[in-house]
């Protein structure tokens, strides 16, 4: 005598499918929405970084360490 499981509709096997398929929908779509939102703030960082280097001397703004009074 084997145990597996029981003997089941389509009609539910078709559901657990759809279940299955849809959580699997999900999961590449969050992973899509975060790589996403990394690869928008490296760029972001990457810009910000450029300007700052090629900025003309002295006009860089005000730096945190220069306002910190300690």
């Amino acid at each position: 005598m084997t145990v597996g499981p029981p003997d089941l509709p389509d009609a539910t096997k078709l559901a657990v499918d759809r279940t299955r398929l849809a959580a699997d929908r999900t999961l590449r779509a969050w992973s899509r929405t975060a790589t996403s939102l990394i690869s928008f703030g490296f760029t972001i960082y990457k810009a910000f970084q450029y300007l700052r280097e090629n900025s003309p001397a002295g006009q860089h703004g005000p730096s945190v360490r220069a306002s910190s009074p300690w």
